[in-house]
């Protein structure tokens, strides 16, 4: 359930969760999908400096067909100058120690779809976030002009693909009726090139989907320390055996490992 913050109330702290996520699209029982939320202050200095200095990165990146620049990990790590922007990316995160990381990771078995697992990882993420958070930012997968709070089934009128934030909004319906989660938290979904606080999950679940992905521990090596997993494993699995048990054996590793350079 929602837990309380250590470090005042909500009446002095006003968090934000920002969301995003990765999958991997292999054959059945080897499909997963990895969510990451990072809560964060952001009126602290700490994140505004590292807001700062990501943004520089961003500067630097390929302009997006409307002349905006941003931090996506999956384009930035198809080149060797865009690996090593995002490297220093994940360790500006690393840095900034006010926030906190969690992330929800889970197969998508024979029979499932990714957005049946994704709202899994979601309801974990959710109930676990610190009580303070007065607002939920999601990545869109739906076209936006700017941000939306209330997203609707249909279809993209240019592309004809079914519209998803819907699917969000009804698992945040059920668990603020069911009281796992806040009736007054604002859930907002937006753009990460308008709203930059979104490029911080993006970089971090990149990052946990290449350690995964290629059973590498060094990948998570900058960010190890803050990393919170979080198990949606069924409980009539065996334990130890999941995925999230896999991630956090890779991020025991990387603690006690150096994190590698493009050119290593």
């Amino acid at each position: 359930m929602n837990q309380p913050s250590p470090e005042g109330d909500a009446t002095t702290r006003r968090l934000h969760a920002c969301i995003d996520e990765t999958e991997r699209n292999n054959p059945p029982g080897e499909s997963w999908y990895l969510m990451c939320a990072v809560t964060i202050d952001v009126r602290c200095d700490s994140n505004k400096e590292a807001m700062n200095r990501l943004d520089g990165i961003a500067q630097r990146q390929p302009a997006d067909r409307l002349n905006r620049r941003g931090l996506h990990a999956n384009q930035m790590a198809r080149t060797g100058t865009g690996t090593r922007d995002l490297f220093d990316a994940e360790q500006i995160i690393a840095n900034d120690t006010s926030l906190h990381i969690d992330i929800a990771v889970k197969p998508v078995r024979q029979g499932q779809t990714f957005e049946h697992t994704r709202q899994t990882c979601l309801t974990q993420l959710l109930t676990h976030l610190d009580n303070n958070v007065t607002t939920i930012m999601l990545d869109t997968r739906d076209p936006l002009d700017g941000k939306t709070r209330k997203p609707r089934p249909g279809t993209d009128p240019a592309t004809g693909r079914p519209l998803v934030n819907h699917h969000d909004q009804h698992t945040i319906i059920q668990l603020q009726a069911s009281t796992r989660l806040k009736k007054d938290v604002d859930v907002i979904w937006a753009d990460d090139t308008r709203y930059h606080h979104l490029w911080l999950p993006d970089v971090i679940a990149y990052a946990c989907g290449q350690a995964l992905a290629n059973n590498n521990p060094a990948r998570l090596a900058r960010l190890a320390d803050q990393l919170n997993i979080q198990d949606t494993q069924a409980k009539t699995q065996p334990p130890g055996t999941g995925i999230a048990d896999k991630l956090e054996h890779l991020r025991q590793q990387a603690t006690h490992q150096t994190a590698p350079r493009p050119c290593d």
